[in-house]
C-alpha cells in the first residue's frame, strides 16, 4: 500500500508558524494553518511520527508532497527538510519537489533531481500565478514530460466557498497543461474538486488521458459513495489512494491526525471490490512512477 498525498509539516514548524510566515512571507499557508476565529484541521507529524503512523496503517511507502508556497526559497527549503526525511528512510517515502514555477523553474528542477525527488507537487495554478506566467509553467511541464516526472496539483472544490483560505482554480488551467503536454502524467488532488463530470465529454476525455484523481483530504469533502461515483465516471485506473497525512480528515472525533482510520473508512463504506482496492491503494500509482 502507497500513501500518494502526504506532507513534510514537523511539530517545530507548528510551534513558530505565524512568525515563520511572516518571515517567509508565507499568508496564505498560514490561512490555511492557522485561520482567524476557527479551529485549524492542520496536524503536525516528524519522520518518525509518520513512520509510526504508516507501520500501523500498513502503509509501505508515502509520497511526501511539497506545498505550493509563494516564494522559491521556500520551496528550497522545504526540499532541503523532505531530503532529509528520505535520508532517514529511504525505503519508506518518495518525495515531490516544492517548486515555484513562475521564477527559474529549470534551475529548481536539476536541483531536486540531484537531491533524489521524482516528482513535483503539490502546485498550485492560481496561488503560484499559471496565467500570469505561462511560458515558465510550460518549461517546467516540459522538463517533467520528458523525465517522465508527475506533476501534482492541487484542486479546489468550485463550490465550496466556506473553508478558510479558499482561492479558486479553474479548470482551463489544467485543460491548458494537459492540451500541450499530452504524455506529462497529472494528479488532480482532492478527487480534482469536481473534474472528473467533464470526463463525460469524449472530447474532454481524450484530452485528460494522462490525468489521474487522488484522495486527499476526502473525508472532509465527501461521503465515501464518492469512491462509487468516480469509477463510474472516470474507472478504477485513474483513482490514486492519498490521505493528505498529517490533516486532521475527521476533527468532529477530536483525535489526532491517524492515517489508518481512512484507510478503514474506504475498506468498510467505499464499497470496492478487490481489483478495484488494489488498484487505487497501489497499482496505479506504482505504474506512474515507474516510468519515472
Amino acid at each position: 500500500m502507497i500513501d500518494a498525498h502526504t506532507h513534510c509539516f514537523p511539530p517545530d514548524l507548528y510551534k513558530k508558524c505565524e512568525s515563520w510566515a511572516h518571515q517567509n512571507k508565507e499568508a496564505h499557508w498560514l490561512s490555511l494553518v492557522a485561520p482567524k476565529n476557527k479551529s485549524s484541521i492542520q496536524g503536525w507529524s516528524s519522520a518518525e511520527e509518520t513512520l509510526e503512523q504508516m507501520d500501523l496503517a500498513k502503509v509501505s511507502k508515502s509520497l511526501l508532497l511539497g506545498w505550493y508556497w509563494e516564494h522559491s526559497a521556500t520551496c528550497r527549503w522545504h526540499n532541503q527538510l523532505m531530503k532529509s526525511w528520505m535520508e532517514k528512510a529511504n525505503n519508506r517515502f518518495i518525495g515531490f519537489a516544492s517548486i515555484f514555477p513562475s521564477e527559474a523553474p529549470i534551475e529548481q528542477l536539476e536541483e531536486a533531481s540531484s537531491m533524489g525527488f521524482q516528482g513535483v507537487g503539490e502546485l498550485h495554478p492560481t496561488i503560484q500565478g499559471f496565467s500570469e506566467n505561462k511560458e515558465n509553467w510550460y518549461a517546467m511541464a516540459e522538463w517533467c514530460s520528458d523525465k517522465k516526472w508527475p506533476i501534482n496539483l492541487h484542486v479546489t472544490e468550485a463550490m465550496n466557498l466556506s473553508h478558510a483560505g479558499y482561492v479558486s482554480t479553474p479548470f482551463q488551467d489544467y485543460l491548458d497543461l494537459a492540451t500541450h503536454f499530452p504524455e506529462l502524467k497529472i494528479i488532480l488532488a482532492h478527487f480534482g474538486g469536481g473534474i472528473p463530470f467533464f470526463e463525460q465529454n469524449p472530447k474532454i476525455k481524450t484530452l485528460l488521458k494522462n490525468v489521474y484523481y487522488d484522495t486527499a483530504a476526502c473525508p472532509l469533502l465527501y461521503d465515501m459513495d464518492i469512491f462509487r461515483n468516480m469509477i463510474q465516471l472516470v474507472g478504477s485506473h485513474k483513482i490514486i489512494f492519498g490521505s493528505d497525512f498529517p490533516l486532521k480528515l475527521y476533527p468532529s472525533t477530536k483525535q489526532p491526525p491517524v492515517m489508518k482510520t481512512f484507510i478503514e473508512d474506504i475498506r468498510s463504506n467505499g464499497g470496492l471490490s478487490e481489483l478495484e482496492r488494489q488498484r487505487i491503494f497501489s497499482e496505479n500509482i506504482i505504474k506512474i512512477l515507474g516510468n519515472s
